[in-house]
């Protein structure tokens, strides 16, 4: 179960960085478009479109600069800089395996952090948003039922979620094919890394050409615009069995340049690795 606690001179550390300096966070996709990109549940991330997912807005790539250095041409830093962009990466890993177990396809690349990502970050180093869980969904490149590998009467996502109970897996389990026992791994130290793993059967032949994370936070009051601006009186804990997600949405997508065929009853396992440099 993640937990995010931040000292309260780090939150205002972190808050004057984003005023000063505009974070923006990008993962490079090796060989893959970014993804059009779909928001799952309240607050922040809006309706879920099946067919033609919502696009959200990508920021463009930051850096996170030393308050000492200055910015050269070319985006490198001076000498009295940090002179290190931060960058969150997202590699994932989809094995196709058979009902026996025996692996049919192995699949590897990278895909792109969203706005709805972005301001997720932004909400827990502030402390206006508290970690709740995970969750990755995909379908056919269009969203359509005839070519997803898993098809509902309202929306043909497969999604692998960490509880059925609570958001935002209470809210995909209601209108997608869904499968629960997501597993949420941090790694702390040197390299720290963030692992979300699962598995779904695919319900009908089809092809995944759309991947996704969401993610679901509790935050503070929300303002007109929907964010939060007040710290959050919620714990990570008590958010990761809330029923109600007040800052949440998709994290990353991705759309694959070659589509990953399954046929109906295979077993779907995908792990996401979240890191940074």
């Amino acid at each position: 179960m993640i937990q995010a606690f931040l000292p309260r001179s780090y939150r205002i550390f972190a808050a004057v960085l984003v005023a000063a300096f505009c974070i923006g966070f990008s993962l490079t996709a090796a060989g893959q478009a970014s993804g059009p990109v779909g928001s799952l549940v309240g607050g922040l991330g809006g309706a879920h479109v099946a067919a033609g997912h919502t696009s959200a807005p990508n920021l463009p790539a930051g850096a996170l600069t030393g308050i000492a250095g200055s910015r050269e041409e070319g985006g490198q830093e001076t000498a009295s800089g940090m002179n290190q962009n931060l960058k969150m990466h997202g590699h994932w890993i989809i094995d196709i395996k058979n009902p026996d177990g025996t692996l049919v396809q192995h699949h590897e690349f990278e895909n792109a952090i969203q706005y709805d990502g972005q301001n997720y970050l932004v909400g827990l180093m502030s402390g206006y948003g508290a970690a709740g869980p995970w969750e990755i969904y995909f379908s056919n490149a269009t969203a359509t039922s005839a070519g997803s590998p898993c098809n509902t009467a309202e929306f043909p996502y497969c999604a692998i979620v960490y509880s059925t109970a609570s958001q935002p897996g209470l809210f995909s389990c209601s209108v997608y094919t869904c499968a629960g026992g997501l597993t949420i791994t941090p790694k702390f130290g040197v390299g720290p890394t963030l692992t979300l793993t699962g598995s779904i059967a695919a319900t009908q032949a089809g092809s995944i050409g759309f991947v996704a994370t969401g993610m679901s936070a509790c935050g503070g009051a929300a303002g007109p615009s929907g964010y939060p601006t007040a710290i959050s009186t919620i714990t990570p804990t008590a958010c990761y069995t809330s029923t109600t997600s007040s800052f949440g949405g998709t994290a990353t997508s991705t759309t694959l340049g070659v589509p990953i065929s399954v046929a109906q009853g295979q077993i779907i396992q995908v792990t996401v690795v979240l890191s940074f440099s």
